[in-house]
């Protein structure tokens, strides 16, 4: 079924796919994190849906934010508006597999992070890239990414804006499964086979006591989050960060 130009999703036995169509790069904004949020409040009333997977056309599962796009530079609310829509993705009731194919990068780590599991290869880049942009990270990765690969590790990553690959992501739990690029799919239906041939009640409980507080605690978060980013979006460091991301070259802040 597809959504809009940008989004289509179906139902094959007890798997939902979602697909993010803007290629090569997937860059994200608001309507299209409202759109997915959308869907997975369809599917949470959707009986026969027990897994879904999340994956992108193109290149890149999502490349982050389009910063030449001036709203996200000037735009009013445009954080909490687009933080809004995020938080309703961890309100899903069903498990989420995200395929990393290419990049995951900035806020599109943070779509990733909001998957339960991560399907990925040598190829993919991962990349919390918001200390070279003079910025600071949102979609509550403030809360999911030490959540997922503990507090030092995610220090190391956000503090150096840091790229590594899917081999790097798979050592130290960014990834759940590496693959060749080919068979991403496969192993994401077979994970999502495995999580379908439980009971749904209890994969659902189980899943809601794992993620005991989660929502509240991204709730919050994002809301410092949004915040720390307005007042960042108006020094001369974050113009400088995206002026030299768009140009390909290191940046000169002076702290200010």
């Amino acid at each position: 079924m597809t959504i809009n130009d940008d989004l289509t999703y179906s139902l094959k036995q007890h798997t939902a796919y979602i697909k993010i169509n803007r290629p090569p790069n997937n860059f994200f904004d608001a309507t299209l994190i409202e759109s997915i949020a959308d869907i997975l409040d369809d599917l949470d009333k959707e009986i026969m849906c027990r897994s879904i997977i999340l994956y992108s056309e193109g290149k890149n599962f999502c490349a982050g934010a389009d910063f030449s796009k001036s709203n996200f530079i000037k735009g009013q609310n445009i954080y909490e508006n687009l933080y809004k829509q995020a938080l309703r993705i961890f309100k899903s009731s069903k498990p989420i597999i995200a395929i990393i194919q290419g990049a995951a990068i900035g806020g599109g780590l943070g779509l990733a992070l909001s998957a339960d599991f991560r399907i990925t290869c040598k190829e993919a880049r991962f990349s919390a890239n918001f200390g070279k942009l003079g910025f600071h990270q949102g979609f509550g990765i403030s809360v999911t990414l030490p959540r997922i690969i503990g507090n030092q590790n995610a220090k190391l990553l956000l503090l150096t804006s840091r790229r590594i690959n899917g081999e790097e992501a798979f050592k130290i739990g960014l990834a759940d499964v590496i693959t060749d690029k080919d068979l991403l799919m496969n192993k994401a239906e077979e994970l999502a086979n495995e999580i379908n041939n439980s009971g749904p009640l209890g994969i659902k409980a189980i899943r809601s006591t794992l993620n005991f507080g989660l929502v509240e605690e991204i709730s919050e978060v994002v809301k410092k989050e949004a915040n720390i980013q307005n007042k960042l979006r108006n020094t001369s460091d974050f113009k400088e960060g995206i002026e030299s991301s768009i140009n390909r070259r290191d940046a000169n802040f002076t702290g200010k």
